[in-house]
């Protein structure tokens, strides 16, 4: 129980507290919308319960009596009062990031001075505002941890993503010299609005060729750099690497999957073995990296852990073990790098689109917690010459007392499309 391994006895949560939580331009933060009672879903306007003149956020106070915890919604600021008053909490969590700024003008003039005080401290008074911790770790610790219901869905939904990536890397979506990287985006995003799924963001995909086959069709040359190109009009030729990065919402849980196939030249009946050399080595090296996930580890010790794992195949020239929170926490968890994750990175969290490390030396690793796993790779491959091949395997993992443990794993074999 998160409450109790916290040491906290109280949870005051307010509508309007967490700018530490998410972007700025959301209206509330996810920590109060995850409380509400199912039914109150209208309840996520503080303005609804706000008389004309007043600035009333929504309250939620929950208490632990030891036997139970106690859900209590608070009218108003000076109901607050009572409530802590008669139920006497030794420790209580609040948000501390909350200041309310007071402009009074003194006597004729115009100057302006700025008071700094929190309505909620004051509302608890100093015997138990002295009694405050920061919430903030709690709240994330609430968002993060699943329940064996929350982790069972997750599998199934990984599921269902890896169903569909499987369709598009085949025939039934791809003709080879004809369906452009457009083609495919769209016919993956159709394929989920066909299965009433949405999605975060629009399906990535990229194409990787050899040099020789660069040159062959010099229409599309100019698109490609370093071997790789995603851009739309490109035709997906015979002999490409076809990579997707994309995710599907479902049941409330969001995806985070990066998979590969390659299109068979003509005469080829199967993968040529330098490919699958590449995979086999990627995979062993995803089972290396899920070792260094330890309950107590930060961020960076797990980052630190993995990158002293080195391939053990000289074809392997370069990896970078990263992982992340999947999308659904990426949204949730807030802006300036207040994440438990390090290694790869997000751009447009925060004000403008800029990039933030998702990094907090404060959180460690829980079980029960998810994640994308997302390591980067690099190989020297003899059909691409100098270029070298890079790639980044991307899947769900959960973490539990049996250790890390991929959601549904896809992509130990290459997808073929004929």
């Amino acid at each position: 129980m998160i409450m109790r391994e916290q040491g906290v006895d109280m949870w005051i949560v307010r509508s309007d507290e967490e700018p530490l939580y998410r972007q700025a331009s959301y209206s509330e933060h996810p920590v109060y919308l995850s409380l509400l009672p199912a039914n109150q879903g209208g309840m996520v306007l503080p303005s609804k319960y706000a008389r004309t003149g007043m600035d009333v956020p929504k309250i939620l106070i929950f208490y632990d009596t030891g036997k139970e915890i106690e859900f209590i919604e608070p009218r108003d600021y000076e109901e607050i009062t009572g409530i802590v008053r008669k139920r006497d909490p030794k420790k209580i969590a609040i948000s501390k990031k909350n200041l309310y700024i007071e402009r009074r003008k003194i006597g004729d003039t115009k100057q302006l001075t700025v008071v700094k005080s929190d309505k909620l401290q004051r509302a608890l008074g100093k015997k138990y505002a002295a009694r405050t911790v920061d919430s903030w770790h709690l709240g994330i610790l609430w968002l993060s941890i699943c329940g064996p219901e929350q982790i069972s869905a997750y599998r199934y939904v990984q599921g269902v993503q890896n169903d569909i990536l499987a369709e598009a890397f085949s025939n039934q979506a791809i003709i080879p010299d004809f369906t452009t990287i457009g083609d495919l985006n769209w016919w993956i995003r159709h394929r989920y609005l066909e299965l009433d799924l949405d999605c975060d963001n629009h399906p990535y995909v990229n194409i990787r060729r050899r040099p020789s086959k660069i040159a062959q069709y010099k229409e599309s040359a100019k698109y490609f750099r370093h071997g790789m190109t995603t851009a739309e009009n490109v035709i997906i030729r015979r002999g490409d690497i076809v990579g997707l990065d994309s995710d599907i919402m479902l049941l409330g849980l969001e995806t985070d999957t990066q998979y590969y196939a390659y299109v068979l030249q003509e005469g080829e009946k199967d993968v040529p073995p330098s490919l699958k050399r590449v995979l086999r080595i990627m995979n062993e090296m995803l089972d290396e990296y899920r070792k260094v996930y330890v309950a107590g580890r930060t961020a960076q010790e797990i980052i630190d852990a993995g990158n002293k794992i080195k391939p053990k195949d000289p074809m392997m020239v370069e990896a970078e073990f990263g992982f992340h929170p999947l999308p659904m926490y990426i949204r949730r968890f807030s802006e300036n790098g207040l994440k438990f994750s390090r290694g790869t990175y997000v751009a447009g969290i925060g004000s403008g689109y800029k990039q933030h490390p998702l990094l907090s030396p404060k959180l460690t690793l829980h079980y029960n917690t998810l994640y994308a796993h997302e390591p980067h790779f690099s190989f020297a491959v003899p059909e691409w010459g100098e270029e070298k091949l890079s790639f980044a395997i991307e899947q769900g993992v959960v973490f539990t007392k049996r250790g890390c443990e991929f959601l549904d794993r896809g992509n130990l074999e290459w997808f073929v499309v004929k």
